[in-house]
């Protein structure tokens, strides 16, 4: 079964430096502790004007269980360092999703 762990940020305090931080630090380090095997798209929300997320990233895994070592593991605790460090709007929302079995 197919997961994708979903990473909703808040709107930061200052989008311009969010950004710079986010590709300039927070993207290279993700490439670095991702295998690449994973898909991990990343978007930017761009309305409503008052949504209550500013960007959105994807990480897919092929199972639970390897979602589960890759956050229990030190580049995932590293991964969750970053983000948090990043989301200066609040802490960012995780959420996890299986796909249909259909």
């Amino acid at each position: 079964m197919s997961i994708k762990l979903v990473v909703l940020y808040p709107p930061p305090s200052d989008p311009l430096q969010f950004e710079r931080a986010y590709h300039a630090q927070h993207m290279p380090l993700m490439r670095r502790l991702i295998t690449p095997a994973l898909r991990t798209p990343t978007f930017r929300v761009i309305g409503p004007a008052a949504a209550p997320f500013y960007r959105m990233a994807e990480v897919h895994f092929p199972s639970i269980v390897e979602l589960s070592a890759f956050a229990s593991s030190e580049a995932g605790q590293g991964a969750q360092r970053s983000a948090l460090h990043l989301s200066t709007g609040g802490p960012p929302t995780l959420v996890v999703c299986a796909a249909d079995a259909m």
